[in-house]
């Protein structure tokens, strides 16, 4: 079959504009909720491992105080240094993750409805569109409160990226019981 004839070939009605959004938001929802409960996993590990580890470095210091009581003068500065280094680290750590587990997952959230979106083959001229969060942050900042924890809940930016597209989600996919069955 020569590619002349390939071309003459009637594949079938081409998706409207509806259905191809459709598909679109239907993808980026998809991998935003993927990625953001990828997300959010990784970051209960991480706060359960940082748990853990705040629990063995109080037994550690009390370990390492009942030693200099009983080494007295010989006690090493070498363990109290390594203590130190241990409580700077976890308390950084715990700051971090701990702090921020919102917008860690709502950023993955976020990146999954990107990839998402461009792997369905969203149109160039809507990349604009995926700054939608963007109206979420000059609410934030013109409503005077914190970024990092607007209205006192970091978690509120998973919605503000989700939330969206589920709406978008709903309007371009209605209920199955408005679709009237095709004889």
């Amino acid at each position: 079959m020569s590619s002349a004839a390939l071309l003459d070939l009637d594949v079938g009605p081409k998706p409207s504009r509806k259905e191809r959004a459709a598909k679109t938001v239907n993808a980026a929802l998809r991998g935003g909720v993927l990625a953001g409960g990828v997300a959010a996993i990784a970051w209960l590990l991480a706060v359960a491992l940082s748990g853990t580890v705040f629990f063995l470095l109080i037994v550690a210091t009390v370990l390492a105080l009942v030693y200099t009581v009983v080494r007295g003068d010989k006690a090493r500065m070498g363990v109290w240094g390594l203590l130190a280094v241990a409580w700077a680290l976890i308390i950084a750590e715990r700051w971090v993750v701990n702090e921020n587990g919102g917008l860690i997952v709502a950023g993955a959230a976020y990146l999954g409805v990107v990839f998402g979106a461009r792997r369905a083959g969203i149109a160039k001229k809507s990349y604009p569109l995926l700054a939608y969060p963007l109206i979420s942050l000059a609410i934030v900042i013109g409503a005077g409160t914190s970024v990092a924890d607007p209205w006192g809940v970091s978690w509120l930016w998973v919605l503000a990226v989700l939330g969206p597209v589920v709406g978008a989600r709903t309007l371009l996919n209605p209920s199955p019981r408005d679709h009237k069955p095709t004889p």
